[in-house]
């Protein structure tokens, strides 16, 4: 565990290597050396091969996310649309047959125990059998309670959009608070939102910090060198949408 008790947790970082290390300059700044990654590591953006060995470097915990799962077995293609799987195709190409070992023995979830704390880690869902289905709102949570029943916190990615719902017992609430102290009555679905491709409308790398001493969870926004992952793709073969979106948060 850090020094200073305090842990980040990052997700959807989708071969955005200038996002991240922007991000990580944030986290050793804050003097924070144990970090979570919930997967998506590769996908959309120019960067794979540099970005998986850094997440390997840097991260304590990470789990497999759906384009991660694309490059190492056959998923269904329903997830994907044309120039998704054109991302697929190159981003496999650049891949090192280390980085490639790598993804194939990512879990795609665990449980862990962080001082009192008993934690989920998932992509997109803690279902085993549908870890990729998508979690947005209260009947989305409602869908996955069997799943969460003895966990105090869930951590997820891959919607892209962070958020928090906490339930003390009669329904799920939306979090609007950046900043809040963990209670410890209470369960939480929290979604750390990407480092890479934000979509909720914001540009800026999301991601949490965890107090363990406060117990306190910190959504984070940084602003990053969009331009230079621009120039980035133009020695690649990638969609040329997926570098536009960036600009625009979506």
């Amino acid at each position: 565990m850090a020094k200073n008790n305090l842990i980040a947790i990052i997700s959807d970082v989708h071969a955005n290597y200038t996002a991240l290390e922007t991000v990580l300059n944030e986290i050793k700044m804050l003097q924070i050396n144990d970090i979570i990654c919930l997967g998506d590591l590769v996908g959309y953006n120019p960067e794979p091969e540099k970005t998986v060995k850094k997440i390997r470097e840097v991260c304590s915990e990470v789990i497999a996310g759906n384009h991660d799962r694309s490059m190492v077995e056959k998923i269904d293609k329903n997830w994907f649309r044309g120039t998704v799987q054109r991302s697929i195709d190159w981003t496999k190409s650049q891949l090192s047959q280390s980085s490639l070992d790598y993804l194939k023995k990512l879990k795609t979830r665990n449980n862990i125990t962080i001082e009192d704390n008993k934690i989920l880690l998932a992509h997109g869902s803690p279902e085993p059998e549908t870890p990729f289905r998508y979690v947005f709102n209260p009947s989305d949570i409602k869908l996955i309670e069997p799943f969460i029943m003895n966990t105090d916190i869930l951590f997820i990615g891959h919607t892209h959009i962070p958020f928090c719902y906490y339930n003390r017992g009669n329904g799920w609430v939306r979090m609007d608070q950046r900043e809040f102290e963990i209670n410890p009555e209470y369960n939480y679905v929290i979604n750390v939102g990407s480092v890479g491709q934000p979509r909720d409308g914001n540009p800026r790398s999301s991601y949490v910090t965890f107090d363990l001493i406060n117990n306190v969870i910190n959504f984070k926004r940084i602003k990053y060198d969009i331009d230079k992952v621009h120039e980035k793709f133009n020695d690649t073969d990638l969609p040329k949408e997926f570098s536009l979106r960036l600009s625009q948060g979506r």
